[in-house]
């Protein structure tokens, strides 16, 4: 028989893997290594112990005053609203297909631009997979981290960048190293070579950044335990951008040891950051996030917006 304790966590993240990443139970089912009933049973049992809830919301402001409202609050140069659909999968569909034609149209055809990781960077990923080759922006593309090993899309950053570098026609720059090492003294190591400091030099520079804000907890984790103890419990994480967590104020909290490779918030300051939000992001995640004051952009379903508005402490 499973302990509760270890119950209640496979239950907490089969929840996640669905309803926040969009992955059906065969997909878990595999990634997981059990039976699809059994995530049938384990994603059931969540909703009846209070792990997983549904909201639902009524909007009563239309979609320019919601807009208008997060821009004043937050001091974003641009908001844009995504129309809500029955189908939770469905709406990420759209707000990805609406990034994907913001961030790469006629305006931005030149720039330099950084990808992050994350779900929503996946599904425009998945989107953009499918079109013609357009061929049609100059300037540069590449990761703003190092990779990890996950079975979501959204965190293989090079691929990410390649294929996003195919359809656009942006000159690609990839980086072949991890995201996350053991200790700060590998991290270091890896700072001196030619490939990280190509990288460092695109960060300094680069135009744009294109990153998702995800909620804390998040799959995959990070190495939250390796890298940062308890810190992230300790200091009430709500969210994380890259692998950078921040509390509801938009404070960042500092890991142990420092051995994550990504972009830093300085870089991401001096670019134009459009953050994408997926429909499961929690409304702390991304008032955390824009607390931060690196966000110029962000792209997010009308109900979340309404939550974000009506957000109090």
């Amino acid at each position: 028989m499973i302990p509760a304790e270890e119950k209640i966590e496979r239950m907490t993240t089969v929840a996640r893997m669905y309803y926040e990443h969009d992955m059906n139970q065969s997909q878990i089912a595999k990634a997981l290594g059990i039976s699809r009933p059994l995530v049938s049973v384990l994603l059931s049992e969540a909703k009846a112990c209070g792990i997983v809830t549904i909201t639902i919301n009524d909007i009563n402001m239309n979609t320019e005053k919601l807009a208008d409202c997060l821009k004043k609050r937050f001091l974003l140069k641009n908001v844009i609203l995504v129309p809500d659909e029955t189908v939770a999968g469905e709406t990420n569909l759209s707000i990805a297909r609406t990034a994907y034609g913001y961030c790469f149209d006629k305006k931005n055809a030149d720039k330099s631009v950084g990808i992050g990781w994350g779900s929503m960077m996946g599904h425009m990923a998945d989107l953009v997979a499918g079109l013609e080759d357009e061929k049609r922006n100059n300037g540069s593309i590449f990761p703003l981290t190092g990779g990890i090993s996950s079975v979501i899309r959204g965190y293989h950053t090079n691929e990410i960048v390649r294929i996003f570098a195919l359809k656009t026609g942006k000159t690609a720059d990839f980086l072949y190293v991890p995201a996350l090492f053991d200790t700060n003294i590998e991290l270091e190591l890896v700072k001196q070579t030619e490939p990280y400091i190509n990288i460092q030099n695109k960060w300094n520079e680069m135009e744009q950044a294109i990153v998702s804000i995800s909620n804390f907890p998040s799959y995959p984790d990070m190495g939250v335990k390796t890298i940062y103890g308890d810190c992230l419990m300790k200091e009430h994480a709500v969210g994380r951008i890259l692998a950078h967590y921040f509390d509801k104020n938009g404070n960042i909290i500092h890991p142990n040891e420092d051995s994550v490779l990504q972009a830093s918030m300085e870089q991401l300051k001096r670019a134009q950051v459009i953050a994408v939000c997926s429909k499961q992001v929690k409304a702390v995640a991304i008032v955390g996030a824009l607390r931060l004051g690196v966000i110029d952009t962000l792209i997010l379903p009308q109900v979340l917006a309404k939550q974000l508005v009506d957000f109090h402490e």
